[in-house]
């Protein structure tokens, strides 16, 4: 009896059905964890549950974008990915996203631990940095932040700009706009910084934010060796035996 030829292409009505319900299994998953997210939202719970949708969108966004990045560069080899390059000391802002129990959740300020990084490296070891006094903190004082606004200022200076007064030149006054921006911004939160010891983690490149505008020194601007030293003691007192 001829049974004829079965192509490559063709899948075994089994293997068909199996797949067809570890499909169905993904989705019914799925749709659990929307459900619990739906409770919690319901909720209408304050701090880190309120910026829980928020989240939930951008890390699905994210995720996507990766995937899709994978799926375009399947065959292309990874190591031909490049990434910014951080210095350690580097001042970023992150999305931490939303975590579990007291992990740092929400965006936050943070520095850039890692001694080295290079263009194929795509994670970073940072410590948050918090507004919030607490004895597991280490007070910076207004070290960080106050840096980023005498940064900001130092080109205000530059520019001979006076906040009362507007440029005639239309260039000129779109470019002092954004600087301003950027100084009422960090003028807003220059306020005593507490680094995060206890909640050292390692974060994707892809949760940095953005800078605020083409002028913005965020994720260019280093701690001062001072920090540093301080940070450094802090966390060999909170992480190692012997210190």
């Amino acid at each position: 009896m001829n049974l004829g030829t079965i192509s490559n292409s063709d899948e075994n009505p089994v293997d068909k059905l199996i797949n067809k319900n570890e499909n169905l299994k993904e989705k019914i998953k799925l749709d659990k964890a929307y459900l619990n997210y739906h409770k919690i939202i319901d909720l209408q719970l304050s701090y880190k549950f309120s910026y829980l949708d928020e989240w939930m969108l951008k890390q699905s966004k994210m995720l996507l974008e990766e995937a899709n990045q994978l799926l375009k560069n399947k065959n292309i080899n990874k190591t031909n990915l490049k990434y910014r390059v951080y210095d350690r000391g580097t001042i970023i802002k992150a999305d931490f996203g939303v975590n579990l129990g007291s992990e740092m959740s929400q965006v936050h300020f943070a520095i850039v631990l890692n001694n080295y990084d290079n263009p194929k490296n795509n994670v970073l070891t940072v410590i948050p940095l918090t507004s919030k006094d607490s004895k597991y903190n280490l007070n910076l004082g207004n070290l960080v932040i106050g840096k980023l606004v005498k940064r900001v200022m130092e080109e205000v200076v530059k520019l001979g700009i006076e906040e009362e007064k507007e440029p005639d030149n239309f260039e000129i006054k779109i470019k002092i706009k954004k600087i301003l921006t950027l100084l009422s911004y960090y003028r807003s939160n220059e306020k005593n910084t507490y680094a995060c010891g206890s909640l050292l983690t390692t974060i994707s490149k892809t949760r940095i934010l953005k800078p605020i505008n083409e002028y913005d020194i965020i994720g260019r601007v280093k701690c001062s060796n001072e920090v540093m030293d301080m940070i450094d003691k802090d966390i060999l007192s909170k992480i190692t035996k012997n210190f």
